[in-house]
């Protein structure tokens, strides 16, 4: 039977009973002083929706820093880790912001020539781009993955199984002026993670523990690291939905976490403010240091962390709302794999946040 079985609708309905006791793991905020919806029906018809997808794992919506719904499908669970694929792009983000606030890394525009040297930049034209234009997508440096998704991520695939990440990366050709234009591209991204690895004398993984996930209550969660031993900035790391609600609370509540700064309000803000346009097609009209920026149907701002097949961070701050997903992509490929995607961004996007 698609759907939920009647243990997971069980074990549902005991997340939901648990909810007080959960939401004393999230932020303190207050924007308003109800949680509930203002519309349940349409609340209700989303989770009706989701439980129809074969591969979603779990759709958990907060408001106010309370879990107002929990459900989980097909083997997931609040503290089953998940692979969350680009979601990993947002995370590497918050843990350059956190270097930024620690001093190892001083600015966004230093450079890779300062921050990887000439053993790794070798091109001079290429040693200018900075840490900016790498959160950004606008690097210059050709790596078109997006043209790729219909068929597979076969440029994803090619610089993952490639002898040298860094190499490959470095090996493709300048394009377009560094802030020029956006290019989505996992290898590019990445290499802020070797960037931030360099300058603060440890794995971003590591360091990303210590700065960000035990602040977070987040702990041993697996990275994946390149033939290197560089954290893979791209997508290479696993969360459990708990600790994907922890992120998005932190970032509704600009930085903050329990009453803990825990990176800075000035970060995040710009981190999820316009930075840069996206070209036509993309998950949203702009991007910010890591993150998309969009607008709901109904005019308010929203964050963005998405990955592959269907995993979300959606934080709408004028709301209070954090809505978090993650879904199984061990069974689909190209297009099947964009239009579970797309089925699940709707689930949010125009069932659930309109439903507040």
């Amino acid at each position: 039977m698609i759907g939920r079985s009647r243990s997971a609708r069980r074990r549902g309905l005991a997340t939901l009973a648990c909810a007080g006791a959960i939401a004393a793991v999230l932020c303190g905020c207050n924007r308003r002083a109800s949680t509930a919806p203002s519309n349940p029906n349409v609340l209700d018809q989303a989770y009706t929706q989701a439980r129809l997808e074969p591969n979603l794992k779990s759709l958990v919506v907060a408001r106010n820093g309370s879990i107002l719904r929990a459900e989980y499908f097909n083997g997931g669970g609040s503290d089953t880790p998940e692979y969350i694929w680009s979601v990993t792009k947002s995370v590497l983000a918050l843990a350059v912001g956190a270097a930024l606030d620690a001093g190892c890394l001083t600015s966004l525009d230093q450079t890779l020539g300062e921050l990887l040297g000439p053993t790794l930049v070798t091109d001079p034209a290429k040693g200018g781009i900075t840490l900016r234009h790498l959160l950004t997508m606008s690097s210059g440096i050709d790596f078109p993955e997006a043209a790729y998704y219909t068929s597979g991520p076969s440029l994803y695939n090619a610089w993952i199984l490639s002898p040298d990440q860094v190499a490959f990366v470095m090996a493709r050709p300048l394009t377009a002026q560094p802030g020029a234009r956006f290019e989505y591209g996992s290898g590019t991204i990445h290499l802020a993670s070797v960037a931030l690895t360099r300058a603060c004398g440890t794995s971003t993984s590591a360091f990303a523990h210590d700065r960000l996930f035990a602040p977070l209550g987040i702990f041993a969660r697996s990275w994946e690291v390149d033939n290197q031993g560089y954290s893979n900035g791209g997508a290479g790391l696993s969360l459990t939905p708990r600790d994907m609600l922890a992120i998005g609370t932190m970032v509704l509540d600009d930085g903050r976490y329990q009453g803990r700064q825990i990176v800075s309000s000035a970060w995040v803000q710009a981190m999820t403010r316009t930075q840069i346009a996206t070209p036509a097609g993309s998950a949203t009209p702009a991007y910010g240091y890591g993150w998309w920026v969009g607008r709901t149907a109904a005019g308010d701002a929203f964050r963005l962390a998405n990955g592959w097949g269907g995993q979300f961070i959606f934080v709408v701050p004028a709301k209070g709302l954090v809505v978090t997903t993650a879904n199984s992509t061990a069974s689909v490929r190209g297009q099947a794999a964009l239009d579970q995607w797309q089925r699940v961004f709707q689930i949010i996007y125009s069932q659930i946040v309109p439903s507040f």
